[in-house]
């Protein structure tokens, strides 16, 4: 007999949406972070001795971006710097701002402190 634990650990629940970036001619495929990642993100925001939204950014576009075609990661920790110091702030931040979505966050969910704030999950869905 299979234990519940062993059901819900093969249930597949993380959230993937294909979004479209037409500024930087791709497609990408972002998955919700586990929440181990979002937890850390967490822990890196608080740390911060002024949390940034570069260090968001950093963490989100690299837990939740993936090439549609391949599967693979799009960005790495080499990435963060000239994606943050050469892309529009605009765009990055609308990506960003998916990734917090299909992740079960939104940028006002996360306190200046860093934790969650977000309630439960039917209030970030509604």
């Amino acid at each position: 007999m299979s234990r519940l634990a062993d059901k819900i650990r093969q249930a597949d629940d993380r959230t993937v949406e294909i979004i479209d970036v037409p500024e930087w001619g791709v497609k990408l495929e972002l998955r919700s972070m586990t929440a181990l990642q979002r937890s850390q993100m967490q822990v890196e925001w608080a740390e911060t001795e002024e949390p940034s939204a570069a260090v968001l950014y950093q963490t989100v576009l690299q837990h939740c971006c993936f090439d549609p075609d391949t599967g693979d990661q799009v960005f790495d920790d080499e990435d963060s710097e000239w994606i943050l110091a050469e892309k529009s702030a605009q765009v990055v931040d609308q990506v960003a701002q998916a990734c917090l979505k299909v992740s079960g966050l939104s940028a006002d969910s996360l306190d200046e402190s860093g934790k969650d704030s977000s309630g439960s999950v039917e209030e970030i869905q509604n």
